[in-house]
């Protein structure tokens, strides 16, 4: 396992190079390539021996972050036609209800948790990074590490926050109902009533 890992971070830059001209947004070149990396390193993870018959690493990320780019533009079409159709329906949207408040502040406290119970260094690298908006390379830089550490602890951070928001997700109340708006569209539950 730690020779995939090791060939996957090979790869890093040639990816993020790839998305940055593919996507034309450095930013979502760094978060798909990030999600890319999350993605490959918890399926070897999930089924351990399938992970030294994998041929082609850099293939394998390549492939997974195409895919990614493609669910992305789809996300943001559903997103920007529901926005517009949620605009069209309700231009002056009500105040958030007590239960969906409640629940946002139990998921604060959860994340704030969370990132108290990552190592130190892996805090301080995935805040710089998702919190910031530092690039990898800045830092590197900054805290003296390679780029390949800091992708290293992004990765682990990442998959540290999904496992907490898995188990947190099935403690929260349910705040969005599909196909419960028009045309198939989510809807939060207040706006049923």
């Amino acid at each position: 396992m730690p020779d995939l890992i090791r060939e996957l971070l090979l790869h890093y830059r040639d990816l993020l190079r790839h998305l940055k001209h593919k996507l034309r947004n450095p930013d979502d070149a760094a978060d798909i390539a990030q999600t890319t990396f999350a993605q490959v390193y918890q399926h070897a993870l999930a089924a351990p021996g399938q992970a030294s018959t994998i041929e082609s690493p850099r293939a394998l990320l390549f492939r997974t972050a195409h895919n990614l780019c493609i669910d992305q533009a789809r996300h943001r079409q559903v997103v920007e036609a529901w926005s517009d159709e949620r605009t069209a329906l309700n231009p002056h949207p009500s105040a958030p209800s007590a239960e969906h408040m409640a629940a946002y502040r139990q998921l604060v406290e959860r994340v704030v948790e969370l990132l108290a119970q990552l190592p130190p260094r892996r805090r301080e690298v995935y805040l710089l990074f998702r919190a910031h908006g530092h690039t990898q390379a800045e830092i590197a830089q900054r805290l003296n590490i390679t780029e390949a550490a800091v992708a290293k602890h992004v990765v682990r951070a990442t998959l540290d926050c999904a496992r907490a928001f898995t188990e947190l997700a099935e403690g929260l109340p349910v705040l969005i109902e599909p196909n419960a708006g028009s045309r198939g569209h989510p809807m939060l539950a207040e706006e049923r009533a």
